[in-house]
């Protein structure tokens, strides 16, 4: 220790020597003598030290301040732990910004500081931050030295990065809140557009209900403008409903099934719009899989449509799916690509074409009534699943969408079941629950009109007192709304299913309520009840489910 502060003290007597000589701090010696100034930098807070500006970077003197901020509690801890160099002080991957600020030094005026930050190991393992003022001096008698002074900057740098943090945060959230604001205005637009058509077209209705065939035309405007609305409000909850998934629920399924119902759907669009449209899935080997049915549905929905949507008049649009490698545990890895020459997708675009809430033109623009949500959807729902999405696309060439993803294969079987499903026969009689008068009157219309013979309940206490006092046949099946007052629907599904007489408890039951989130549908399964419908009534859908379930009554 006192062999250092002396090689400390001499340096120190050749510095003030060396600045009154070039014509700096002159009568210093007069003012304070060296003792005093060995003194004070033993005591300043901070730390200070001199070195030799050589490749082994020595450190010549060290003072209790520097020592503190390493954590240590002597002299000789501290050269222990830095090897008594200055490099040895510096965190590794500091040492080229250290180095740099070194050169720097070396070649700034002699009596400038240079200023950089790094970092230090301390005793105890910890990283800590530190803030360097060199300088560096040169002296034929002294040699080529640098003299630093230290502080401790890990608070300060803490407070720097949380700023920084913050301010990405804010900028990122200030991002999101345009892109909201932005989507805000463009959906009132858009949703305002069919609005306006169902109440014009309503209003022409009205003024001409003796002309049939021109209110006609008018119901089937009002029809055309509903649907565009709906598909709206089931894509913005759909986004939600994703976002809060538990994960998907595998079923078996038919992959090519799938994708050749909804190329079925599309086709009409596709020829109304004279685009060439078609589907290869030919390299497919395992057709049976064990997938989320129902999401696996919706992403090939909003895939193909976007191509269609957005592929001009005489236009191509090409589907293919096809199996590649065979995966342990049965599984198998398959890809989904669609492709078209439309209108494109800008490169500024192309990187946030997934993002909710944007779109690359308002409808106005494009000319195209959408909500811009069907790409979030269709990744949120290859997320899910565990797969990958991939978009290429060029402007006025056209898109293509790659899906990949595995899933696990059904065994080769014989040729798929033929459907037994039978046409309803007239006169079986429904139990028609719903609170809403509006919707009970509606739907008992056209219920009645298909040939059905249908009662009504206001709530769900009321239909189990009816299936208490009924005799087994009396009624086929039980048509439930959900959100009703006295008894909610699940509540009398529930109450229904522990009737003592088993013919009547198992009536089948179909949920028809607008609860439309997945968590809905298994609280109507959980409940007792056989199928969950949403509204809008889709009543060719209704049609067919009850087919199914009386005929499967029927079978039991």
């Amino acid at each position: 220790m006192n062999e250092l502060k002396n090689r400390g003290r001499h340096l120190i007597e050749h510095i003030l020597q060396f600045q009154q000589e070039n014509g700096k701090e002159k009568g210093i010696n007069d003012i304070r003598k060296t003792d005093e100034i060995i003194q004070f930098m033993e005591e300043m807070p901070g730390g200070f030290l001199i070195y030799y500006a050589d490749k082994g970077e020595e450190i010549i003197y060290a003072n209790k301040g520097l020592v503190r901020i390493f954590g240590c509690e002597t002299l000789e801890e501290f050269r222990e732990l830095t090897g008594n160099s200055f490099r040895g002080m510096v965190h590794p991957e500091d040492l080229d910004t250290v180095e740099e600020s070194i050169q720097m030094q070396i070649a700034a005026s002699q009596y400038d500081l240079d200023y950089v930050e790094y970092r230090i190991f301390c005793k105890d393992g910890s990283i800590r931050w530190i803030e360097d003022y060199g300088h560096f001096v040169h002296d034929e008698v002294i040699g080529d030295i640098f003299y630093v002074f230290l502080g401790d900057a890990t608070d300060k740098k803490i407070q720097q990065e949380t700023e920084k943090v913050l301010e990405e945060t804010m900028g990122k959230a200030n991002l999101a809140v345009s892109a909201k604001n932005t989507f805000l205005a463009n959906i009132s637009h858009d949703m305002r557009t069919p609005l306006n058509a169902i109440f014009g077209y309503t209003s022409l209705a009205k003024m001409n209900m003796s002309d049939i065939d021109t209110t006609k035309k008018y119901l089937e405007q009002i029809e055309v403008a509903s649907k565009k609305l709906l598909d709206m409000i089931e894509k913005v909850l759909q986004v939600s409903a994703l976002s809060n998934a538990a994960g998907p629920k595998e079923v078996e399924c038919d992959l090519c099934g799938i994708v050749q119902e909804v190329y079925d759907f599309l086709l009409p669009q596709a020829q109304e719009k004279d685009i060439s449209f078609l589907l290869n899935c030919e390299e497919v080997r395992h057709t049976g899989i064990y997938a989320d049915q129902e999401q696996l549905k919706q992403l090939v929905l909003n895939l193909i449509n976007n191509a269609v949507t957005y592929t001009k008049p005489g236009g191509n649009v090409r589907i293919s799916l096809s199996e590649g490698r065979e995966l342990p545990h049965h599984e198998a890895v398959y890809s989904f690509v669609v492709e078209d020459n439309g209108i494109g997708i800008s490169p500024e675009f192309l990187e946030s074409v997934f993002e909710p809430f944007v779109r690359e033109k308002n409808s106005t623009l494009s000319g195209i009534h959408s909500i811009g949500l069907g790409l979030t959807i269709a990744k949120s729902i290859v997320d899910m699943m565990g797969g990958t999405i991939d978009v290429k696309s060029t402007v006025g060439e056209g898109t293509t969408f790659t899906v990949t993803f595995r899933f696990r294969a059904q065994p080769l079987s014989g040729d798929a079941s033929e459907n037994t499903a039978t046409s309803h026969k007239v006169n079986q009689r429904l139990l028609l629950v719903e609170d809403n008068e509006i919707n009970r009157e509606l739907e008992t219309e056209l219920l009645e009109n298909m040939g059905f013979l249908v009662d009504s309940a206001e709530n769900g206490q009321i239909a189990v007192e009816i299936m208490k006092r009924t005799e087994p046949g009396d009624y086929d099946v039980i048509i439930m709304d959900i959100q009703m007052p006295v008894m909610n629907g699940w509540e009398a599904a529930a109450a229904i299913r522990k009737l003592p007489n088993p013919m009547l408890a198992q009536i089948p039951i179909i949920a028809l309520s607008a609860n439309a989130f997945e968590s809905d549908q298994l609280k109507s399964r959980k409940s007792g009840m056989d199928v969950h419908l949403t509204k809008p009534v889709n009543f060719s859908e209704l049609l067919d489910t009850i087919e199914q379930l009386t005929a499967q009554s029927q079978i039991s």
